[in-house]
């Protein structure tokens, strides 16, 4: 199991072995990729902090924008249309069915993750990994965010979008300015209360004590 696991550290960049110097640990910041974020927001034990979310936030912020450009560039896929707009109706459907419970918030999240990914799928590679590895963080962010803005006139405001740059209201050169002015004061209440809490990220529980768990019932 140790060797196993200094293989897999070693394969992220984490670790360096020499042959006769031991074992270095490397700094994550220098030379991690992917496959660490991706395995680090996937432990449900791990609490990630307000530091990380924050950047996490920040960076789609500064991402989608321009990934609806690209998205937009060329011809509009009528197809892709359709799904926005059903992914909207649905989130409209949800919020008027009445108080929003726990389990309605993470329906109407879910969604606009779905929305989220339409963007971030679209044949590039580079930014269909990162869908993937920052799925969990992505999620996690997504249902906070959720807690803290008005969701409806969230909706509202997507809606518009997409009837403004259908009718061609609103210029192709103008949407990746208006969208980011947009995303940084729609997650304002969020940034805020990240600033605020500062919670530094730790271990809620071992991630081990599942193992544990499964090797006693697997003896009994």
């Amino acid at each position: 199991s140790l060797r196993m696991a200094l293989r897999t550290l070693n394969r992220m960049n984490l670790v360096q072995s020499v042959r006769g110097s031991g074992i270095t640990v490397m700094d994550y910041r220098r030379h991690a990729g992917l496959d660490f974020l991706a395995a680090i927001f996937d432990i449900p034990q791990l609490e990630l902090g307000s530091r990380i979310k924050l950047e996490g936030l920040q960076a789609f912020n500064a991402l989608i924008p321009g990934l609806l450009f690209e998205t937009l560039k060329g011809p509009l896929d009528a197809a892709l249309v359709m799904q926005v707009r059903d992914h909207l109706i649905e989130q409209v459907r949800i919020i008027e069915e009445g108080p929003l419970t726990g389990e309605r918030l993470d329906k109407l999240a879910s969604i606009e993750l779905a929305l989220q990914d339409l963007l971030l799928y679209r044949g590039s590679v580079i930014s269909e990994l990162m869908a993937n590895s920052t799925l969990s963080l992505r999620s996690r962010i997504m249902r906070e965010l959720f807690e803290v803005i008005d969701i409806r006139a969230h909706v509202m405001f997507q809606q518009q979008l997409l009837l403004d740059i259908g009718s061609g209201r609103l210029a192709l050169d103008q949407v990746v300015g208006f969208f980011h002015r947009y995303s940084i004061e729609w997650t304002t209440p969020l940034i805020e209360k990240y600033q605020r809490e500062d919670i530094p990220p730790r271990l809620l529980e071992s991630p081990l004590n599942g193992f544990q768990h499964m090797a006693k019932a697997a003896v009994l």
